[in-house]
């Protein structure tokens, strides 16, 4: 609970400071705001780390192929840093680049995904008792 009271707290602060310096010095309240987006994403890693890998301890509890918890993961990760970066690009006013940012990241998740389509695709095959 403390941990999000912080990361809550500095968010107010960098906001507050952000609005405050915004019509005399706009180039200052984007650094702010992209130098705490930054702080607290560097901040909560150590939780993703944690959840990585109790994720990929309960998979190999239940002895599914490593390569597709990868996949998950990695994608999971693509999602989460895309959607970082079109925030950034939308704050600063590039709705354009932030767009771009966000189809890049769904073209990326979905090249991405690929073999766990091949393998839905073989194990429905399978079922269906087609070779």
């Amino acid at each position: 609970m403390s941990e999000i009271l912080l990361v809550c707290s500095v968010a107010v602060v960098a906001f507050v400071l952000s609005i405050a310096l915004k019509n005399t010095h706009p180039s200052i309240s984007l650094i702010i705001i992209i130098t705490t987006s930054i702080i607290v994403l560097l901040y909560i890693l150590d939780y993703i780390v944690d959840v990585v890998d109790y994720i990929n301890l309960l998979f190999k509890s239940v002895n599914i192929n490593t390569e597709y918890v990868t996949i998950l993961l990695k994608c999971t990760g693509i999602c989460f840093l895309t959607e970082f970066c079109c925030d950034m690009c939308k704050e600063s006013g590039c709705n354009s680049l932030s767009s771009q940012i966000s189809f890049a990241g769904k073209v990326i998740t979905l090249v991405m995904a690929i073999p766990l389509f091949k393998e839905v695709l073989k194990i429905s095959l399978s079922l269906a008792g087609v070779q």
